[in-house]
């Protein structure tokens, strides 16, 4: 045993290694800390040692604790002074000691003759007195901490032997490798690339990669076509992005990768995206009559230049679809009968999907006045009736079409249902009750295309049956 104390009992030296899990700890890469603790005797004196994470990224901040205990039947021991043995990359912030007296803990900052080297902190109470550790009275813990910052000079992913040792009024023990062992990691990183939709083959484009926990700078990510390298951007700051003009030169798919190559303190990392590379765009021209009317159906065509093998076409009514998408045929055509239903102007656009290897296009915007055709409606009527006697009121509805109906009047007074219109004309056979002259009138609705009319009143004499038709 290295430096063991020759007046203290010869005993097994005992060493246990706790594994305390992972903790998550208030620090710059804290999260994921691990803690891990070494225990051990020597005669009469227990030490238990911990460190706070010992696998530290650089830029952590590391604790690490020594507590003396002593057993009976042994002595009170006076410590002197107590050294940290540590990685020489770490730096030393500061120290503090605990003492515990009958279940009460006390805690002091080592303010006297604390000392840091390249590879140890010491605790010293130098002029100040000592610190007993008692076998059976408190205080019988006493625990020292020291504070460090992990730096950017370690090395990384090997373990790194920490330890310690002290003096005392019993003699020193010197536990230099004694541990537990740290490794250092480097800090984990994040890269993104993103590239814009829709490249296009001699378009040059941004290709922007944005990094996450570089600590170093400058810093550059070098960017790849596949295997080939196309060049090399500097970070612009702190979780900065780098941006580098790419010109691609084929169609096609293009596997585009930003690789981050570490540096002291961070990891490389990397990210692949899969650019489609388009060919050169396309225009599409929309033709079609300005004008339409309400229910009457009229085409539309979209050619796509150049002929792009494929792809389909969506006719809009300004932001509608009409209808369903249409394939491009062979020359790069597209086609569409559309029956409006409302009046007014509408703004028609034909929208190009594009294939794998073309872009897609929007027509410029087609302007379509949509009307409805004025009618006339024109009586045709007995000029009299007997009453009680069925006659013929029909209305002619012009122009000469098909659909909607008439509604007839007495006065104000509708006569019966309204009558579908057929081939122009609405008849409606009614007999009258009353005698006298009944002002006739007919109200076309309208129909699809067609708008409504009114026709001029017309009179119909009714006279009493059957003096009226005899004279007497």
């Amino acid at each position: 045993m290295s430096g063991s104390n020759i007046r203290r009992a010869v005993s097994a030296v005992s060493a246990v290694v706790v594994a305390a899990g992972f903790a998550v700890t208030v620090g710059a890469g804290a999260a994921g800390a691990a803690e891990k603790t070494m225990k051990w005797s020597d005669g009469y004196s227990k030490f238990t040692r911990t460190v706070s994470n010992v696998n530290p990224h650089p830029g952590d901040n590391v604790s690490v604790s020594i507590k003396f205990e002593r057993k009976s039947p042994g002595a009170v021991e006076y410590i002197y002074h107590v050294k940290d043995v540590h990685p020489p990359c770490w730096q030393f912030t500061g120290a503090d000691v605990n003492s515990i007296y009958w279940g009460r803990t006390s805690t002091g900052s080592i303010t006297k003759g604390t000392a840091k080297g390249m590879d140890y902190a010491e605790a010293n109470r130098g002029s100040v007195g000592d610190w007993p550790v008692y076998p059976n009275v408190n205080p019988n813990k006493r625990t020292f901490t020291f504070h460090y910052k992990v730096g950017d000079n370690c090395d990384y992913d090997v373990p790194l032997k920490t330890g310690m040792n002290y003096s005392g009024s019993l003699g020193s023990g010197s536990y230099n490798t004694k541990g537990p062992d740290v490794t250092v990691s480097l800090n984990p990183s994040t890269t993104v690339l993103t590239v814009p939709p829709d490249v296009q083959v001699g378009q040059t484009v941004p290709l922007t990669a944005t990094l996450s926990n570089s600590y170093n700078f400058p810093n550059d990510i070098e960017f790849y076509d596949g295997p080939t390298k196309i060049g090399t951007a500097t970070l612009n700051g702190f979780r900065g992005t780098a941006t580098f003009d790419w010109t691609p030169d084929t169609v096609g798919e293009h596997k585009l990768t930003a690789k981050f190559l570490g540096d002291t303190r961070t990891a490389a990392s990397q990210s692949d995206v899969t650019a489609q590379v388009l060919d050169a765009e396309t225009s599409t021209m929309l033709t079609g009559l300005p004008t339409a009317q309400t229910g009457t159906e009229v085409s539309f065509e979209a050619q796509v230049s150049p002929t792009p093998g494929g792809g389909i076409v969506q006719f809009r009514d300004g932001d509608s679809d009409m209808g369903l998408p249409v394939p491009v045929d062979a020359d790069g055509k597209a086609s569409i009968t559309h029956a409006f239903d409302s009046e007014g102007t509408h703004d028609i656009t034909a929208v190009y999907s594009g294939t794998a290897a073309v872009a897609g296009s929007t027509s410029a915007g087609l302007s379509v006045t949509v009307s409805s055709i004025e009618t006339t409606t024109v009586l045709t009527l007995p000029a009299s009736a007997a009453r009680g006697v069925a006659v013929d009121l029909s209305a002619t509805v012009s122009p000469n079409q098909t659909g909607g109906t008439v509604q007839f009047f007495d006065g104000t007074v509708p006569i019966g249902d309204p009558v579908p219109v057929t081939d122009g004309i609405a008849t409606l056979s009614h007999a009258f009750t009353e005698s006298g002259d009944h002002q006739i009138t007919a109200i076309f609705h309208g129909a699809q295309g067609q708008l409504g009319s009114t026709a001029q009143a017309g009179t119909v004499t009714v006279a009493d049956w059957p003096g009226s038709i005899f004279g007497s």
